[in-house]
């Protein structure tokens, strides 16, 4: 597995749909993310990585 290209979705039942995602079971498609399993709506997107975390010290 690479981390640039994810597999494909695993699910057997029901058509793929939407982005992949990584979740703990592995990669997803929208239609069968623990939370469309669930019958809620799709998180919203967070904040990301603080700016703080990627910046490099000058000298």
């Amino acid at each position: 597995m690479s981390s640039r290209i994810p597999e494909p979705c695993p699910a057997t039942r029901g058509p793929h749909d939407g982005e992949l995602r990584f979740y703990t079971s592995g990669w997803l498609c929208d239609a069968h993310a623990p939370w469309a399993a669930k019958g809620l709506p799709a998180p919203a997107p967070g904040a990301g990585i603080p700016a703080a975390a990627v910046t490099t010290k000058t000298t």
